[in-house]
């Protein structure tokens, strides 16, 4: 046999069967969330940024919104205070106060032992008179702009001007006398002084106390109002931005296991963007709610108070003065108006729950010097008790300590100090809660849009996969 011959296996047999291997095709595996190369795939990864978007939209939203609605809070409380019922408290004072003084020019005159001597200090009242009188145009002039309590400030312009008429009366027929004795002016004049001291007491003070209470209480509800928005505003912003970091950190960690890779920088920052804002938010509200509270606890309730006792005072003042150029018929409601408010002053100067710490020294000077005027009235009373009438007008008018003119003046002075402290207390307290939150309108809006943009950036390169 040759070696071109070939075996052939016996007739009848089975050829044998050889085991092969066949390779298949090599598969990529899938992700364990799949890959989607369909529609779902780009679908819910579109589902996801739209919603982000969503979310950090609304985050903007209530951070811009609730800056803006806060900030406009304070503003509005400041002004209600520094123009509108501050102004009134002092248009309450200044015309308690031109009272005084308009009755102080009838008290001086000729000494009753010697007509040569001129006992008593008119110019003072005089030019203090002029003083109050230019203050309450001006402080009429500024409430003349609101036009919600214009009608007032219009009944107090009539008012004021049968005022003046009446007591520019008075003036003018007591100087036509100019030999007459201290504290016995003409009847006439002592009539129309009178006359116009019940336009001030049933007229002028009561609207000017109205006014004073209507700006009060607006004040008061501007600040409560400035105090929950910021904390409504805090609380939403702290739960819109807690739903829009969980969503941006699940999405992170499904965007991690569907593609393999630790971290989609984007989302990193715009996570850290999103919680940069809401922290800083909630904390800046809550600031301004606390800046706001603080306002009206050492601010604004203080002053108020203070406020009240220096009108009051001038008041007490006004009935003193009258009471001395008065007959005894009228001096005996003289004397009982000066009574009563000063059963109100001796509450109103009481600094328990009103003072701090620091602030009680000041309350404690504005007593002592409120002791000296009580000391004056006192010996004032007593002096005309006693007939001593010229002495009487000597205390009554001139300036020096001892005399009423000076240590009310000296009290009242005292007093406004310590309530303009107050005062700039309630404005730095208000204007902190306005400046915790400057700049606001802009950073969120300026840090949640660039986040967003980092948002579409972060899936753009996921889309691409998917072509």
């Amino acid at each position: 046999m040759t070696t071109s011959q070939v075996t052939r296996p016996p007739a009848g047999s089975q050829p044998p069967v050889v085991a092969v291997t066949v390779r298949q095709p090599e598969t990529i595996r899938a992700p364990r969330r799949g890959l989607r190369r369909g529609k779902a795939g780009p679908r819910r990864l579109g589902t996801r940024a739209v919603t982000a978007l969503v979310l950090l939209a609304a985050l903007c939203a209530v951070a811009v919104v609730g800056a803006v609605s806060v900030r406009s809070d304070t503003a509005d409380l400041r002004d209600a205070v520094n123009q509108r019922a501050a102004v009134a408290a002092q248009l309450r004072f200044a015309l308690a106060d031109l009272d005084a003084q308009r009755a102080d020019t009838l008290a001086p005159g000729r000494s009753a032992t010697d007509d040569q001597v001129e006992v008593g200090n008119q110019l003072v009242a005089l030019i203090t008179a002029q003083q109050r009188r230019a203050e309450v145009s001006e402080a009429l002039r500024q409430l003349g702009a609101d036009r919600g309590n214009s009608g007032t400030v219009g009944d107090l312009l009539n008012s004021l001007g049968r005022y003046d008429d009446l007591s520019g009366r008075a003036a003018y027929v007591d100087e036509q006398q100019p030999d007459r004795t201290a504290g016995h002016p003409p009847t006439r004049a002592v009539a129309m002084n009178v006359q116009a001291g019940q336009i001030m007491q049933n007229e002028l003070l009561p609207k000017a106390t109205h006014l004073a209470a209507v700006y009060q209480k607006e004040a008061a509800g501007l600040e409560s109002t400035a105090h929950d928005a910021a904390m409504r505003w805090a609380l939403v912003i702290g739960v819109v931005g807690a739903l829009a970091l969980v969503f941006l950190l699940w999405w992170q960690w499904e965007m991690a296991t569907d593609y393999r890779r630790l971290f989609n920088p984007a989302l990193v920052v715009t996570t850290a963007a999103a919680l940069a804002v809401t922290i800083a938010g909630t904390v800046a509200l809550t600031s301004s709610a606390d800046a706001v509270a603080t306002a009206n606890r050492e601010g604004l309730r203080p002053w108020s108070r203070l406020a009240e006792a220096r009108a009051v005072a001038a008041q007490a003042a006004a009935s003193e003065s009258r009471w001395f150029v008065h007959d005894a018929a009228y001096g005996v409601a003289d004397t009982a108006q000066f009574d009563g408010y000063v059963k109100q002053l001796d509450t109103l100067l009481r600094p328990n729950g009103y003072a701090t710490t620091a602030e009680r020294p000041g309350y404690g000077d504005v007593l002592t010097r409120y002791g000296h005027f009580r000391d004056d009235d006192t010996k004032l009373r007593s002096l005309k008790g006693q007939g001593r009438t010229d002495e009487a007008a000597v205390v009554l008018t001139n300036v020096g300590r001892g005399d009423v003119a000076f240590d009310f003046w000296d009290f009242a002075t005292t007093l406004d100090a310590l309530a303009g402290r107050q005062l700039a207390d309630f404005d730095s307290s208000a204007k902190g809660a306005h400046d915790d939150l400057a700049g606001w309108p802009l950073v969120p809006a300026g840090a949640l849009g660039v986040a967003g943009l980092l948002v579409l950036l972060g899936v753009r390169s996921r889309f691409a996969e998917y072509r």
